[in-house]
Parts: structure tokens; C-alpha cells; sequence
């Protein structure tokens, strides 16, 4: 995220649109001790020799990874 320079004097409308800013932004982050729900994004998991690995479930759960 990049925010704008600050005006000049204190303006509370600047505040306030600077602070919905940071909220929404937040809001986006994930969050220790939460559940992560990736909804329809994938998990891309990268291994030490730096393949990178989509890591997908079925309706088992039974896991299984694709190298993208």
C-alpha cells in the first residue's frame, strides 16, 4: 500500500479517508491465531530446489499438489 504525503496543517477529513485506508487494507491481511479461508484463490506452495506447487483438496480430503 502507498499513501499519499500529508498536507500541509491537520485536515480531519484527510484523517478520516487515511484511516478507511489502513482499516481496508487491514482487513485484507490475515490475522494470527484465525482460520484462513482462500475461497476460490489458490495455495501455491514453493520447494527448496524453488519449484512452485498448487496444492488443491477434493471432496474426500484427500490432498493433492500440481506443479504449476
Amino acid at each position: 500500500m502507498k499513501l499519499g504525503l500529508p498536507p500541509g496543517r491537520y485536515d480531519a477529513r484527510h484523517e478520516q479517508d487515511r484511516n478507511r485506508q489502513l482499516e481496508m487494507a487491514d482487513r485484507k491481511n490475515h490475522k494470527r491465531g484465525q482460520d484462513i479461508d482462500l475461497g476460490s484463490a489458490r495455495l501455491v506452495l514453493t520447494s527448496p530446489d524453488g519449484a512452485r506447487w498448487s496444492v488443491t483438496v477434493d471432496n474426500l480430503g484427500v490432498l493433492s499438489a500440481v506443479a504449476i
